[in-house]
């Protein structure tokens, strides 16, 4: 697969490299250019009308018709391909052994677009048609025809005939997969330990004197561990700054919780101290003099690695101005001359004939495919015509043109498709239409083409792959299996399946882990020719923890411990999630092999206010958001409004509330203060029973006189309490 970061630029062109084979190229490119016919000659024709023609307001002066390719001339690429292989030829001679043949690969366009940069309806171009899709095989053919104003037709005259570059620009939009430098993080903990002990015991028994002991004692100890990582991540050009910077982050996460576990396994225990007192030495075995030397060493490595390569779809916008013409030159190395491709007939001779454009989509040299026979006919009139057309590459185009009669513009084609080394063929059925640029894609052909290479897939834990892909739409069902391994990695199905596809390929794997476990993925659909296998775990499942309940006077912290478990792929992945006041909501997202399997199991305890804990048994939850408390989500909340105060009256109201529930032991209290300046205050209140809803007030006003009035104690259920100095 091509190399983003393999790349140079050769003769003005862009030139990558393929990840795995050092000889294996692709060239991009440049600029669209005329196609040619088989016969070497331009897929042109620029036609002026003897006299203008008219439709709805609209006055058309001629049309043109052509061709357009994008591909790299085959002189350059013989450049290029020389200047590849010295590049080659230096490296092999490096290494001692005799150089491959460069291989230029073509470029896997996914999809894409072709459009011109004009303006229907504008001064110059009034009707513009076109493919809008160009051919993604061999040389990349986009066919179009303009009918032009009075003033385009003199102007697109005058450019396409003389000068160097026309005014028609073609832009072509091209997609196509490329293969992302790899990205790796590693990380590693050293640690050693080294504990010395020496011990000299001299002892004398003298007969005339004293008897004499010296002992010398020495120990020492060392102790050292160092962590590192180190990370290089490629920024995917596909992703947001955002979504690129949680991929890093859950890398960086990833490695440092796999070195904790890692270090946690490997850690040092403490070297013991080697004991000094030998008095069973002494003693027991009647030893006098003593010397020990002991040395010890512990020593322990880890280290993690994480790596993988990424594949992305990018696009690339070749584009310029057609060349003219006269800068072309013939089969024949001559100037081209534009009188072969311009003409001038009577409107009524135009309006009077169909012109059909024709070409196969196909690799004939990547198919099964010999050949492919088109009959188009116009049945209709004195002047019916039928007439066949043989294509052996997507770069031929054909043109079938016959006189209109009374205005039916509808021709009738069909085709037969000849495979190589069989005897079957296919006979498509005739179709009417009156679309005259008409395209054979693939899928019409009768055969099923896919092609299947590694994605984002990492061998470092899969051990192989095994690719089931069948289809029920043919003359028969087909199936077939692949084995994907790092060494081995791209396949192709290229099977006659005598119909044309209608249908989307059936899509299993079963990865085989490089710890022993057999995950099989889902069966899937698709209708793209190219397949890419990825890691098993191509979902992502996320589970929503909420805390209910009453978490500043109640509920102190909820503990909830989850585990996921794939019991068909032996997978699991666990978490453990702390909900409070601070963090009453938190999310848990892991990959999964399949959205659809698997269950979440959770237990959880409850830390109250007053010590007390109440444990919540394992439960398998039933959807994405679990709420986990006291059950408390019901609540009292009274408002106290102080804008009637009069403060010229008044220095400070002190308001005191309480609610009781007895029966289901809520006894909660709080006052508030109130001084001048001051905004509305609330106190909120969990409720057990959501029925209850009275509360008791005490309000006293401390006066400026020094004096002060108590309201209250008064039972009330009013949801705002207004303050007002009393009479």
């Amino acid at each position: 697969m091509m190399q983003l970061d393999n790349v140079r630029q050769l003769l003005g062109f862009q030139v990558h490299g393929d990840h795995q084979n050092d000889h294996t190229f692709y060239v991009y490119p440049n600029r669209p250019t005329f196609a040619r016919m088989d016969s070497g000659g331009l897929a042109l024709r620029f036609v002026e009308y003897g006299q203008l023609r008219e439709d709805g307001g609209k006055k058309f002066g001629g049309f043109v018709a052509f061709d357009a390719e994008l591909t790299v001339p085959d002189d350059a690429l013989a450049k290029i391909t020389a200047e590849l292989q010295k590049e080659v030829d230096a490296k092999y001679k490096n290494r001692g052994t005799p150089p491959p043949k460069v291989k230029i690969a073509p470029i896997l366009w996914t999809g894409g677009t072709v459009e011109l940069l004009l303006s229907e309806g504008g001064a110059l171009v009034e009707k513009v048609r076109g493919a809008g899709k160009p051919s993604l095989y061999g040389r990349n053919v986009a066919s179009f025809m303009m009918e032009l104003s009075e003033l385009g037709t003199a102007i697109f005259k005058e450019t396409l005939s003389t000068g160097s570059a026309s005014a028609v620009t073609v832009v072509y939009k091209l997609d196509h997969y490329i293969r992302l430098p790899e990205m790796s993080a590693w990380g590693t903990w050293n640690a050693s330990e080294f504990y010395s002990f020496f011990q000299d015991i001299n002892t004398e028994d003298n007969f005339w004197s004293e008897d004499s002991y010296t002992e010398v004692v020495n120990s020492s100890r060392y102790k050292n561990d160092v962590t590192k990582t180190h990370f290089e991540f490629t920024q995917a050009p596909n992703l947001s700054p955002e979504e690129n910077a949680k991929l890093e982050s859950d890398v960086r996460a990833l490695i440092n919780k796999q070195l904790e576990a890692a270090v946690q396994r490997n850690l040092l225990k403490e070297i013991a101290e080697v004991d000094p007192n030998v008095k069973a030495l002494q003693e027991g075995q009647d030893i006098e003099d003593i010397r020990r030397t002991i040395n010890k060493s512990q020593i322990a490595n880890v280290r993690v690695e994480w790596h993988e390569a990424k594949t992305i779809i990018t696009n690339k916008a070749p584009q310029g101005q057609l060349p003219t013409v006269t800068s072309l030159k013939g089969a024949d190395g001559k100037p081209v001359k534009w009188e072969d491709y311009y003409s001038k007939l009577s409107v009524d001779e135009f309006l009077k004939t169909v012109q059909v454009n024709m070409r196969v989509n196909a690799s004939f040299a990547d198919l099964p495919i010999h050949s492919v026979e088109v009959k188009i006919s116009y049945p209709h009139g004195p002047n019916a015509k039928t007439q066949e057309f043989t294509f052996t590459s997507p770069d031929t185009v054909a043109k079938f043109e016959c006189f209109v009669h009374q205005g039916i513009r509808k021709f009738k084609y069909s085709y037969t498709v000849n495979y190589k080394g069989s005897a079957f063929v296919f006979k498509s059925p005739e179709v009417e239409t009156d679309d005259t640029n008409l395209t054979i894609n693939v899928d019409d052909l009768g055969i099923l083409a896919l092609d299947i290479a590694p994605g984002d897939i990492n061998f470092g834990q899969v051990d192989r792959a095994q690719i089931t892909v069948s289809y029920a739409g043919g003359a028969r069902p087909f199936e077939a299996k692949f084995n994907m391994t790092k060494d081995s990695n791209t396949f192709s199905v290229r099977q006659v399946i005598e119909q044309r596809r209608t249908g989307p390929v059936r899509v299993q794997v079963v990865y085989q882990m490089t710890d022993g476990r057999e995950i099989k993925g889902p069966v899937h659909e698709q209708t793209a020719n190219q397949l890419y296998i990825d890691d098993p775990f191509s979902a992502m499942k996320t589970i929503s923890f909420r805390a209910v309940g009453d978490l500043v006077n109640e509920v102190a912290g909820i503990t909830v411990d989850a585990v996921y478990e794939d019991a068909g792929n032996n997978y699991r992945q666990r978490v453990n999630k702390n909900l409070n006041k601070d963090n009453p909501a938190d999310d848990w997202t892991f990959p999964v092999i399949d959205d659809a399997l698997g269950e979440v199991r959770y237990t959880a305890t409850v830390l109250f206010m007053d010590g007390k804990m109440k444990e919540l048994p394992e439960t398998v939850a039933k959807r994405s958001t679990i709420t986990l408390g006291s059950g408390t989500v019901e609540f009292l909340q009274i408002s106290v409004v102080p804008d009637l105060m009069d403060w010229d009256k008044a220095k400070l109201v002190n308001v005191a509330l309480s609610y009781q529930d007895t029966a289901n032991s809520v006894n909660s209290r709080t006052e508030l203060r109130f001084k001048a300046g001051d905004a509305e205050k609330s106190w909120k209140v969990a409720l057990k029973d959501a029925a209850k809803t009275e509360y008791e007030a005490t309000t006293t006003y401390f006066l400026q006189d020094g004096s002060k009035k108590v309201v209250g104690p008064t039972r009330q259920s009013d949801l705002s309490l207004f303050l007002e100095v009393p009479a």
